[in-house]
C-alpha cells in the first residue's frame, strides 16, 4: 500500500504540470502564433524603417483603444477619443522629429486636457483622476511604445530589433516553461497569481542564453559577453515589469485579458506590454554605447 502511495505521489506532479501545460497552451495560441510571428519578423528584416513605423503607430491605436476601454468604461466618448488621438500624435512625434518639437506638444497637450474636462466634466470629483488616466495612456504607450522603431532607425537597427524582439520572446518563454516546471514561491501574487521566483529566474537565464546565441551568430556590432548579459538581464526584468503593470490596470478594471483583437492572445496591450519599458532602455542604451563606440 504505501509502494502504490509513493509511486501515486511521484506521478501526481507529472500530470499536473503537463494538464498545466496544456491548459496554458492551446491550439489556438500556437495557431495565432505561428500565422503572425513570420510576417512579423519578414517585415523587419526585409522591410525598410517605415514599414516598421508603421506597424508601430497601428499597434499604438489598438493599444489606446484598449487602454481606455479597460481603464474609462464609463467616460464620454469625447474623452476617450482624445487620449487616442493626442497618444497617436506622440508617437508620431516621437517617431519622426525630435524634442524641439516633442517638448512643445507636451505642454499644448496638458492644455488640450485641461480644456476638455472644463467643458466635459459633469462629476468633480473624478475629474483629477480622469486627467491623470488619460494623461497616463498618452504617455504609457504614445511616448513608450514608439522607441521599437526608434530603435530601428539607428545603425544596424533591424539587426537590434531582433535581439530585442528574442531576448524578450526568450524570457517569456523560459519563463512560463521554469515556472511551470519548478514554480513554488509566487512572485507577487497580488498583481499576477502564476508567476513565481522561479519563472523570473528561469526567464533571465533563458535570455542571457539566447543573447549570447543571437550576438554570436548574427555578430551583433561590438557587443561582448559581459554587454550582452546586461543586456538580456536588463531587457527580461523590464519585460516582466511591463507584465505585471499590464495585470495591475486589467486587475483593476477586472478583466483578464486587455481585448480579443488576437485570437488565444487576448488584446493588442497583452502582446506588447513586455516591449513597453524594455525598448527604451535597449534604445537609451544604445544611444550611450553607439556614441561611446565612435
Amino acid at each position: 500500500m504505501r509502494i502504490a502511495e509513493c509511486g501515486a505521489k511521484i506521478r501526481i506532479p507529472q500530470s499536473e504540470f503537463k494538464e498545466k501545460i496544456l491548459k496554458e497552451i492551446s491550439k489556438k495560441k500556437i495557431l495565432t502564433g505561428t500565422v503572425l510571428v513570420p510576417p512579423i519578423l519578414f517585415l523587419i528584416v526585409v522591410g525598410p524603417p517605415a514599414v516598421l513605423s508603421a506597424v508601430v503607430v497601428l499597434a499604438a491605436f489598438f493599444g489606446l483603444r484598449e487602454f481606455y476601454a479597460l481603464s474609462l468604461p464609463n467616460a464620454k466618448g469625447i474623452e476617450r477619443l482624445t487620449g487616442i488621438v493626442l497618444g497617436l500624435i506622440l508617437c508620431f512625434l516621437v517617431i519622426y522629429t525630435d524634442l524641439r518639437t516633442i517638448l512643445p506638444f507636451l505642454a499644448f497637450l496638458l492644455l488640450m486636457l485641461s480644456f476638455l474636462f472644463l467643458i466635459t466634466s459633469q462629476n468633480l470629483p473624478s475629474t483629477i483622476s480622469g486627467i491623470g488616466i488619460l494623461l497616463f495612456g498618452i504617455l504609457y504607450i504614445g511616448f513608450l511604445l514608439p522607441h521599437v522603431a526608434l530603435i530601428r532607425n539607428l545603425p544596424e537597427g533591424r539587426t537590434w530589433v531582433l535581439f530585442l524582439i528574442v531576448t524578450v520572446w526568450a524570457g517569456d518563454i523560459f519563463a512560463f516553461l521554469s515556472g511551470s516546471l519548478l514554480g513554488k514561491h509566487k512572485l507577487y501574487p497580488k498583481i499576477s497569481p502564476n508567476k513565481t521566483v522561479e519563472g523570473l529566474g528561469g526567464g533571465v537565464g533563458g535570455s542571457i542564453l539566447v543573447a549570447l546565441i543571437y550576438s554570436h551568430f548574427f555578430m551583433v556590432p561590438r557587443l561582448n559577453l559581459g554587454l550582452s548579459v546586461l543586456l538580456a538581464v536588463g531587457l527580461t526584468v523590464l519585460g516582466q515589469l511591463g507584465d505585471f503593470t499590464e495585470s495591475m490596470l486589467k486587475r483593476s478594471a477586472q478583466v483578464k485579458d486587455s481585448g480579443a483583437l488576437i485570437p488565444g492572445h487576448g488584446g493588442m496591450l497583452d502582446r506588447m506590454d513586455s516591449f513597453l519599458f524594455s525598448a527604451p532602455f535597449l534604445h537609451y542604451f544604445l544611444l550611450s554605447f553607439l556614441k561611446e563606440a565612435r
